[in-house]
């Protein structure tokens, strides 16, 4: 008689960057564990990001962000309908991956005997350890958020492990890019670099003059297309940017995130800050130039080669806050368009370089 498939449950719910940075999670769990079922817990508007993704049996969407801000009885309903899907799976395993005390009080709530989280010192709310009963080994600051994911596989057993990251999507959200390609034939006549100005928080903007600079520079100096790229409520900033240009550019349309990708797999070169766009572009493995200020790129930047991180580096930096303590944005501000004009060019020179070698 076959035994029971195992059941394992993956809690990271957001955001583009954290689920994009546990992708080799799966892939190495996926592959020591083939005939277990496996199910990822994500936030509803992220969800695109893995529902295709073919080492998951089920994702598990929820609206935590939008039940904390209308708690009304049809988030009630949806919160019930969610618990009681997690304890009619009977779950095996959890792996918080998220280190919060919601992602913790999920992982009690499904009931598995064995609920992986991280050393208490590496979780982002401390507590959420005590909701954990089986702990990965402390991971020494430094490190990238990608190996303090792969970390919890120790509580399993002892993994070599896959650093692949695959984004993928479907045939109609590929046909989203490939239209709007034809719809631009000029665009395609030189490789392609996007410029996203975006981020996740104000200290992560860079200044959208500078972005303009830098994109005529692209143009004008390296014989790319700029293509302007945004997320919701950014479509401002790149029309400021494309204004400002002196040299031409092309602004993307609206996306979802699965038909971005297919946009991105376009891309040559992509330029921006530490946000959704630049990782998925990592992940992707288009060559990338990113500006850093409060976060810092050895952490959270591209775990892949192919990258250059372009800081300013000050007695202030990194300090992961969303609103400057100082009032300033200075280590945004000192990074100036040379600096990251020098980092494409030799980007380009290294890409250059590895095509040649392979």
């Amino acid at each position: 008689m076959n035994a029971p498939k195992q059941k394992l449950l993956i809690i990271k719910l957001s955001s583009i960057g954290d689920i994009v940075h546990a992708l080799p999670f799966l892939r190495t769990l996926r592959a020591h564990h083939p005939q277990a079922h496996i199910s990822w817990m994500i936030e509803e508007r992220f969800r695109e990001l893995v529902e295709h993704n073919p080492d998951l049996n089920e994702v598990i969407p929820v609206r935590i962000k939008h039940w904390r801000k209308n708690l009304n009885a049809v988030s009630w309903r949806e919160i019930s309908a969610i618990r009681q899907l997690l304890k009619d799976r009977k779950f095996d395993w959890t792996f918080d991956l998220q280190g919060l005390i919601k992602t913790g009080v999920i992982a009690r709530m499904t009931g598995a005997s064995n609920r992986a989280g991280f050393h208490r010192n590496n979780c982002r709310e401390k507590i959420n350890a005590w909701f954990n009963n089986r702990h990965s080994k402390f991971v020494p600051p430094g490190g990238h958020v990608t190996d303090l994911c792969l970390s919890q596989l120790s509580t399993m057993g002892n993994y070599p492990t896959q650093a692949e990251f695959p984004l993928i999507i479907t045939a109609k959200d590929e046909q989203a890019a490939s239209s709007f390609m034809l719809e631009n034939p000029e665009l395609k006549t030189k490789p392609i670099a996007g410029v996203n100005p975006g981020a996740g928080f104000p200290t992560k903007l860079w200044s959208l003059e500078r972005y303009a600079q830098l994109a005529d520079r692209l143009a004008g100096e390296m014989g790319f297309n700029i293509l302007l790229t945004w997320g919701p409520g950014e479509e401002d900033m790149v029309r400021k940017i494309a204004a400002t240009m002196k040299q031409k550019s092309w602004t993307a349309p609206a996306t979802t995130i699965s038909e971005s990708i297919g946009l991105y797999k376009k891309l040559s070169l992509f330029v921006g800050s530490d946000s959704g766009p630049f990782h998925i572009c990592a992940a992707l493995g288009v060559p990338t130039v990113s500006v850093w200020g409060p976060t810092h790129p050895d952490r959270n930047g591209a775990y892949a080669k192919n990258h250059r991180a372009v800081y300013h580096e000050l007695p202030c930096s990194f300090c992961w806050k969303r609103k400057c303590p100082l009032g300033t944005l200075e280590c945004m501000d000192k990074v100036t368009v040379q600096n990251v004009f020098d980092a494409t060019k030799i980007l380009a020179s290294e890409h250059i370089k590895m095509l040649a070698s392979t």
